[in-house]
């Protein structure tokens, strides 16, 4: 069954904590993000609060290190 990833704008840190779980248990299941969850991650990434994008690049390198080079050429930071 396919899931659907909604982009958002994270309006907290909860918000974040989910995203980074639905990017871990993407990269566990597929060894990588699809287009679409790369688009939508990005999005939410640059639409995002400064401290919140912050939060979430600290925390895709805490938990998806693996994940980190979807990030960094848009978000740079943490």
């Amino acid at each position: 069954m396919a899931r659907t990833i909604s982009v958002l704008k994270w309006e907290n840190e909860d918000e974040v904590e989910n995203a980074v779980h639905d990017i871990w248990a993407e990269m566990d299941e597929k060894g990588g993000l699809t287009k679409d969850t790369e688009r939508a991650m990005q999005h939410s990434l640059l639409a995002a609060d400064p401290n919140l994008a912050n939060h979430f690049l600290r925390r895709v390198r805490e938990q998806v290190p693996d994940a980190l080079h979807y990030f960094e050429e848009r978000g740079g930071g943490a």
